[in-house]
């Protein structure tokens, strides 16, 4: 038995229980009897009676059996579902024609009695093949769903490992450095650097999402270590509502937008500058915006080309499509803003 055939059976099974076929639906079922009893007694000697209760017969049995097949089977034995599918569909379609035929009192010819039989499989087949192709649709759905966030995970990793092992060699450096030099930042140098690791490895402990929150904590980490290895030519502030503060939030949506601020704005300006980060939420969006008064954009810088702008566009991109958006600018004030657009349920 091979693994396509069992992974198949798989499906098949997980989507007859969604579907809840095997008499899991009694209203139906009892409603059917009680139509066909109470139509009986004028309605039995006409053909199309015999031919619909055979019909519904037929689709009862075949439910039932495919139902309870799909439930009792173990899921080593899932590779022989649809050859016992196929005989449940037969069985039922028998059924059916076996008492349409004796309840018809026409006589029908040998050509009338094949097409019946025809007709009750094809019946059946339908009625169980509609539910199943549903149900299947829905797993691959659901599969390729789970498939892009495994990928947008394994990227984001990726991107972690690039960004964290550059970014804690160059503070750990500068950290040497105020050390050796005696310098009254090497403490509040490494307190920060603590709270950034022990922020980050909390929230990789919680869970794979997480919320404003927690990401506005990693960014004011960050952005004191940077402020401390670049003195006085950095400054920030962060203007975000806690009320906002359990908001859902993909992970390290907020960290390239400041990483890019500072990179591009702040370090090459012979000042410096401020970087704010504002949030607030309306018209079912969260907008996150980022600003600095450091160096004016450049067109590369405009257009958003670089890899960590590139990434975060992707992974919008596959977590809410057009929904979400990311735009670099330089606002009314002159100053350079990214904005990231999210919806909110």
């Amino acid at each position: 038995m091979n693994r396509t055939a069992r992974t198949l059976g798989g499906e098949l099974a997980q989507a007859l229980r969604e579907e809840r076929l095997g008499w899991q639906r009694p209203g139906p079922l009892l409603a059917g009897v009680a139509l066909f009893a109470l139509a009986a007694p004028w309605l039995r000697d006409h053909g199309a009676w015999a031919l619909s209760l055979g019909l519904w017969l037929g689709h009862a049995i075949t439910d039932g059996l495919c139902g309870l097949v799909a439930r009792r089977m173990r899921p080593e034995h899932h590779g022989a579902l649809p050859g016992l599918l196929f005989l449940a569909l037969l069985l039922g379609a028998m059924s059916g024609w076996s008492a349409e035929q004796g309840l018809t009192r026409e006589l029908l010819s040998g050509n009338d009695r094949i097409t019946r039989a025809w007709l009750h499989f094809s019946f059946c087949a339908l009625l169980l093949g509609l539910p199943l192709l549903q149900g299947l649709r829905r797993q691959r759905a659901v599969q390729r769903v789970e498939q892009e966030r495994a990928r947008l995970r394994a990227e984001l990793q990726m991107l972690q490992a690039q960004i964290e092992p550059h970014f804690l060699f160059n503070t750990l450096a500068t950290l040497r450095s105020f050390v050796r030099q005696g310098s009254e930042r090497a403490l509040p140098l490494l307190d920060a650097v603590s709270g950034l690791l022990e922020t980050t490895l909390e929230r990789v402990r919680q869970a794979e999402d997480s919320t404003l929150g927690q990401e506005c904590q990693i960014v004011e980490h960050y952005l004191a270590i940077m402020a401390l290895r670049l003195g006085e030519r950095l400054s920030y502030r962060v203007e975000v509502d806690p009320e906002l503060h359990d908001l859902p939030l993909p992970p390290l949506m907020l960290q390239p937008l400041v990483e890019n601020a500072i990179q591009h704005g702040i370090e090459p300006s012979e000042s410096g500058g401020q970087v704010l980060l504002q949030a607030e939420r309306a018209d079912g969006q969260l907008r996150l915006k980022v600003i600095n008064n450091g160096c004016a954009l450049t067109a590369d810088a405009t257009a958003g080309h670089g890899l960590a702008l590139v990434n975060l566009r992707q992974r919008l991109q596959a977590l809410h499509g057009d929904r979400a958006g990311l735009s670099l600018a330089t606002n009314a004030d002159g100053l350079t803003e990214a904005t990231l657009i999210l919806p909110m349920p």
